[in-house]
C-alpha cells in the first residue's frame, strides 16, 4: 500500500513539473559528444566561417605593414620572382629573398621617381640613414640632396655618425643624381628593420619614418601600373672606360696614341717604346741607343759636371745628385750683382733673393731688413714697397696702420729749407 501512493506521488509531480532539459554535451564528456551526420547549408556556412576566422587568428601576418606584402606580391605578379622561388610568408622577411626583385624593379621604372612625394622623402631621410652600409649611405646622401637638406645638418643629428665613415661627405655633382633605386633601397632596409619586424620600443621620430615610407610603398604600387615614359631617358650606366684599340707594340708602324718624352727610345730589334731611363729594351733586351755625350748637351750658365761621375748639375744643387760629391765653391757675394732687398746669408754667405725669407742652402732665419723711411714691408708676401704704395705690388694687400702712421709722422716733420 505504500509503495503504490509513492509512485502515484512521483507519476503526479512529474506530469505539473518539467524540469529543463540539459543540452547533451553537458551530460556527456567532450570525447562521447555525438555529432549530427546530416546538416542543413546554413548551418554549415556558420561552421566554415567561424572555421576561417579561428584560422586566421592563428596564422600572424606575414609583414606587419600590408603595403609591403603588397609591393611583394606585386612584383611576383611582374615576373620578378621565378615560379621556384614564389614569396612565402617567411620570404617577406628575408632580405636575401627580396633584395634583388626590388632593386631590378627600381631600375626598370626608372621614370617614377619623379612622381614620388617630394614631402615624404624628404621625412625618410632627413634623420639620417637607415644603417652604416655604403651604399645605403651614398643612396641618402643622394636623396638629400635631391630634396636639398644640408648634409652638415643630417650628419650632425644623426646617431650613427660616429661609426660612419662617410658623415659630413658631400658627393660630386656626378655622383649626386638620385633614382628610383635609392628610395627603394632605403625603404627596402626600413621595411626589413628588427624594430619594424619585432614590434618593439622605437626612438622618437620613427614613428614619423615608417609612416612616410609606407605612403611612398602605396605611391610605388600605383605606379607600377602603369606604363613607362618613353621620353623620359634611361640613365646611363657608368662603367669603367676601356680603350677599344688596344695598344700593340710588336706592330712595324709606331702606335701614334703614346706620347714619346725626350729622351725616351724605339728598340730597333723589337720596336718596343722604353723610358729615356731603361739601358735595355724591356721586351727583348736588346741594348739601348749609346747615351749622349756631355759635350753635345748645352749648359746653361751656373750648371757644373761632377768631377766624380761626370755627372751634369744644375747651378741649384749643392752636391751632386748622383754620387753626392760636393759641388764646385760658389761665386763671391761681391762679384754678384745684388738688386734692392737681396741679402747675404750671414751663416754661409749665399746670397739670397729679397722673397727668401730663410737662406736656400742652410736654411737659416733671414736679419732684419735696414728699411728707408716710409718703406714697409707686406705681412702677406713679405714684399718690400716704397712709402708712396698703399697697396702691396705684388698681392694687392693693404698696407699696415703702423706703416701708415709712420710714414705720416714723417712727413709732418718739419725740414730745413735748402
Amino acid at each position: 500500500m505504500s509503495v503504490s501512493k509513492f509512485l502515484h506521488l512521483g507519476t503526479a509531480l512529474s506530469r505539473h513539473t518539467r524540469l529543463p532539459l540539459s543540452p547533451l554535451p553537458l551530460l556527456f564528456p567532450k570525447a562521447l559528444q555525438f555529432h549530427p551526420r546530416y546538416c542543413s547549408s546554413a548551418s554549415s556556412a556558420a561552421v566554415a566561417a567561424a572555421a576561417d576566422s579561428t584560422e586566421s587568428l592563428c596564422s600572424p601576418d606575414p609583414h606587419p605593414w600590408p603595403e609591403w606584402v603588397t609591393f611583394v606580391d606585386r612584383l611576383k605578379s611582374k615576373g620578378y620572382f621565378t615560379e621556384s622561388s614564389s614569396p612565402t610568408d617567411s620570404d617577406y622577411k628575408d632580405m636575401g629573398f627580396v633584395r634583388d626583385a626590388c632593386l631590378s624593379f627600381a631600375r626598370d621604372r626608372y621614370d617614377v621617381f619623379k612622381s614620388l612625394s617630394i614631402e615624404d622623402i624628404q621625412k625618410v631621410v632627413e634623420c639620417g640613414c637607415p644603417n652604416l652600409y655604403r651604399k645605403a649611405v651614398n643612396s641618402g646622401k643622394r636623396l638629400r640632396a635631391y630634396v636639398r637638406l644640408d648634409e652638415g645638418e643630417v650628419c650632425s643629428t644623426c646617431s650613427l655618425r660616429g661609426s660612419c665613415d662617410r658623415a659630413y661627405v658631400i658627393l660630386k655633382e656626378t655622383e649626386a643624381d638620385a633614382r628610383t633605386v635609392d628610395i627603394v633601397r632605403i625603404l627596402l632596409f626600413y621595411a626589413l628593420d628588427s624594430l619594424v619586424l619585432s614590434g618593439g620600443e622605437k626612438p622618437p621620430g620613427r614613428q614619423t619614418i615608417e609612416s612616410s615610407a609606407r605612403k611612398l610603398l602605396s605611391e610605388l604600387i600605383e605606379l607600377s601600373e602603369t606604363s613607362p615614359d618613353p621620353a623620359l631617358p634611361k640613365p646611363a650606366v657608368k662603367a669603367l672606360k676601356q680603350k677599344d684599340d688596344s695598344l700593340d707594340f710588336m706592330d712595324d708602324v709606331p702606335s701614334q696614341d703614346v706620347e714619346m718624352k725626350r729622351g725616351d727610345w724605339m728598340c730597333p730589334k723589337c720596336n718596343f717604346m722604353n723610358f729615356s731611363r731603361n739601358k735595355q729594351c724591356r721586351e727583348c733586351n736588346e741594348d739601348g741607343p749609346k747615351k749622349v755625350g756631355m759635350g753635345d748637351v748645352e749648359m746653361k750658365k751656373g750648371d757644373w759636371t761632377c768631377s766624380q761621375c761626370n755627372f751634369l748639375n744644375f747651378s741649384r744643387n749643392i752636391r751632386c745628385l748622383k754620387c753626392k760629391a760636393e759641388g764646385p765653391k760658389r761665386v763671391s757675394a761681391a762679384e754678384v750683382e745684388m738688386k734692392k732687398g737681396d741679402w747675404n746669408c750671414e751663416q754661409c754667405g749665399f746670397m739670397n733673393f729679397a722673397s727668401n725669407r730663410n737662406c736656400l742652402r742652410c736654411r737659416v732665419a733671414r736679419p732684419k731688413r735696414q728699411l728707408n723711411p716710409g718703406e714697409w714691408e707686406c705681412p702677406s708676401c713679405d714684399f718690400l714697397n716704397y712709402r708712396k704704395n698703399m697697396v702691396c705690388l705684388k698681392c694687392n694687400c693693404e698696407r699696415p696702420k703702423e706703416a701708415a702712421a709712420a710714414s705720416e709722422y714723417e712727413e709732418q716733420l718739419w725740414k730745413r729749407p735748402h
